[in-house]
C-alpha cells in the first residue's frame, strides 16, 4: 500500500491523507501526491500544530519536508 495526499488545487491545502493500493483519480479540483511514511509522519506532526481543524497548506508543509517539495 502507498500513502497519498489529496491537495485542493485552488487553495493548495492538504485536504486528506490516506493509504490505498490504487486510489481513484479525484475530480479536477484535487490532485493526488504519493508520499512516504516518513513524510506522512511529518504531516501529522504539522497537522497537530493546527488548531480548530484547519488544514495544512502544501507550501507550508514543503518548507518542513524537502522530499514532499520534490514530489510537488
Amino acid at each position: 500500500m502507498s500513502y497519498y495526499f489529496l491537495i485542493h488545487r485552488t487553495s493548495n491545502l492538504i485536504a486528506n491523507a490516506f493509504e490505498a493500493f490504487e486510489p481513484e483519480q479525484p475530480s479536477s479540483l484535487y490532485r493526488l501526491i504519493s508520499v512516504s511514511d516518513l513524510v506522512l509522519g511529518k504531516y501529522y506532526a504539522t497537522l497537530a500544530k493546527h488548531t480548530e481543524g484547519t488544514c495544512v497548506d502544501a507550501g507550508e508543509f514543503a518548507l518542513v519536508s524537502p522530499s514532499f517539495k520534490e514530489a510537488l
